[in-house]
């Protein structure tokens, strides 16, 4: 094991023994699990030191770690930190340097760290469901602004968010949000546990954490769900004994050592805060460039699309004769094969909410023939935009 993998393995020693004094229960990640049960080698990733526990265990577990701080320990959560963009907990250690040069501000004390991902109990109330989801999503977007959504809902939703941090203050915000998470969700008669990261969601039968049994990693006694089959059938299919451990390689903005501190790191890089304020105005800068290049895109597409329809329809001012004719001669057979293209343009048009229509009386002849030949159902979607 690297120095990096030893700093990871001796956090979660060191949780575990926390745990087992305040007799909290916690489980290892799927990924750290599959390594002790199936001898995979440990994680190269720092981001993979990770455990679960059910949230209201979680908040003990804060709350523990509060009473009885450690030496080059931190424990952050949006309890004491205001740009902290999640409903977890992160035990660090400070004597490390493990830092996200695009993301400065998630972590006030940027080291090599484990992260405690709560096992959430479904909501009683869909309304409150509803809501707490939409305050979790605006909160974590006001945190990631580069990876927010852009639609109109959502910037409402922000837009809220703001103004409650406004009148509240940032980190009471942070604050509240959280303990409204911890109550929300610690049902007692729960069926299931949901796992929610950023960009994926697990359901996990309650069952599977009913008990749990200790095991081995790299020769350190941890705990697991003691239905680990079950634990990890759910997290990685049946074939879950195949699953390799990915190449890694470090990102180019990630800076990780356990060798240096990221206090010693930044009394040479600079001043830490000025670098959040400037990554963060650049953060801002960069989201607003891409509303505009997605804005200015949608607008040349639809230039596009209007040149295209323009060219039909003066394809077909060139046929109009012909198909007077076939029209008159109520050959609705061939005048089918020849409004073809022009279907599939009215298509594309009645997305838009728009008629293709370039000509009036190739319009007037087309609709006929749509309700000779029986293609109802764009007949009568043209009919509600006449």
């Amino acid at each position: 094991m690297n120095r990096k993998q030893k700093v990871i393995l001796s956090l979660l020693q060191e949780i575990d023994e926390i745990c087992r004094r305040n007799k909290i229960e916690y489980y290892l990640s799927p990924r750290l699990t599959l390594c002790a049960v199936e001898g995979h080698p440990f994680p190269q990733n720092p981001m993979f030191g990770v455990v679960l526990m059910k949230t209201a265990d979680m908040e003990r577990f804060r709350l523990a770690v509060e009473d009885d701080p450690r030496e080059k320990r931190a424990l952050e959560s949006m309890k004491s930190h205001r740009w902290f963009s999640g409903f977890y907990l992160r035990y660090t250690n400070t004597d490390t340097l493990c830092l996200n040069l695009d993301n400065t501000r998630d972590y006030a004390f940027p080291g090599i760290g484990v992260s405690i991902f709560p096992l959430r109990t479904p909501v009683g109330s869909a309304a409150a469901d509803h809501r707490f989801s939409r305050d979790e999503n605006a909160w974590t977007e006001l945190c990631h602004i580069n990876y927010a959504e852009r639609n109109f809902k959502s910037r409402v939703n922000r837009m809220i968010m703001r103004m409650q941090c406004l009148i509240t203050g940032r980190q009471g915000q942070a604050a509240h949000l959280y303990d409204k998470f911890i109550k929300l969700h610690q049902q007692t008669d729960a069926d299931k546990y949901i796992l929610k990261r950023r960009k994926q969601t697990t359901v996990f039968p309650a069952e599977i954490f009913a008990e749990s049994r200790r095991v081995m990693l790299e020769g350190v006694e941890l705990q697991v769900p003691a239905k680990t089959a079950e634990y990890l059938t759910v997290s990685y299919g049946k074939n879950y004994k195949d699953v390799k451990e990915p190449r890694y390689v470090t990102p180019i903005a990630l800076v990780v050592s356990a060798r240096v501190s990221y206090t010693q790191f930044w009394k040479e890089a600079g001043n830490f805060e000025k670098y959040c304020k400037e990554r963060m105005k650049n953060a801002r800068k960069l989201a607003r460039s891409r509303r505009h290049k997605d804005y200015f895109n949608e607008c040349w597409d639809y230039v596009e699309f209007c040149g295209e329809r323009m060219n039909m329809g003066v394809a077909y001012e060139k046929q109009k004769d012909y198909i007077k004719n076939l029209y008159k001669n109520e050959d609705y057979m061939t005048l089918e094969k020849v409004f073809r293209p022009y279907f599939k343009m009215m298509q594309k048009s009645l997305q838009k909410n728009e008629l293709f229509a370039e000509d009036e009386e190739i319009f007037d002849i087309y609709i006929d023939v749509l309700e000779k030949t029986g293609k109802t159902v764009q007949r009568g979607k043209i009919g509600t935009l006449i």
